[in-house]
């Protein structure tokens, strides 16, 4: 992909997901510098008076006409990356590289899940979040400190067979623990403004919304 395009922080995608109605990423979207929309999640746009500038994808989801679009038309008909990869993929080949994913998941089970695993594939190139409208979702290995409020729930969830993983500042802590793909991670409880997770492997972190 040739770089012909510099976007304006923060950059916000939207997909064709649930739409955003919790204060915290419809304010995402209001703040945002540039909007990119997977050709599906463009249509979710118009009807809350926004208007994206970038559009991204093999365009067989939008009702949308490039003739009646103004901003940038990427058509990528590619069958073996889904939109939001191809949109990802973009973001990154125009430097692009910090972003916040919104209205990416809900609405079908099986693309929730297969965008989990795009976020998980994508936090290794670039600063990416999900928002949606109960939590904030993050893709971590390593070591990393993260912002909360006391009585935050937390989950923790285990995309591979984890070697090690050790927290601080959460109400059931781990200690240098083997922790597998189950849902013992779930409900966790923040105790404070920050806890700390260090891991050998990848996992979700889901820190949800207060209200």
């Amino acid at each position: 992909m040739n770089k012909f395009f510099t976007g304006k922080n923060p950059v916000v995608v939207v997909g064709n997901g649930e739409f955003p109605t919790h204060t915290i990423p419809l304010n995402h979207l209001k703040n945002a510098g540039t909007i990119i929309c997977t050709d599906g999640g463009a249509d979710q746009l118009s009807p809350h008076n926004f208007t994206p500038d970038i559009i991204v994808g093999d365009m067989d989801s939008t009702k949308l006409k490039i003739e009646n679009f103004k901003g940038l038309w990427i058509s990528s008909p590619d069958q073996n990356r889904t939109d939001l990869q191809k949109t990802l993929d973009w973001c990154i080949a125009n430097d692009l590289t910090e972003v916040t994913v919104l209205g990416i998941m809900g609405k079908r089970e099986d693309h929730s899940l297969g965008n989990l695993h795009v976020l998980a594939e994508f936090s290794q190139k670039m600063n990416i979040q999900f928002i949606t409208n109960y939590a904030v979702i993050y893709c971590i290995q390593g070591k990393k400190t993260i912002s909360s409020v006391a009585g935050q729930q937390i989950s923790i969830v285990a995309i591979e067979n984890i070697q090690s993983i050790s927290t601080v500042g959460l109400k059931y802590e781990l200690k240098n623990e083997n922790f597998l793909p189950t849902c013992n991670g779930i409900s966790n409880e923040a105790i404070g403004e920050i806890f700390i997770i260090e891991t050998t492997e990848p996992i979700w972190l889901f820190i949800n919304h207060l209200k």
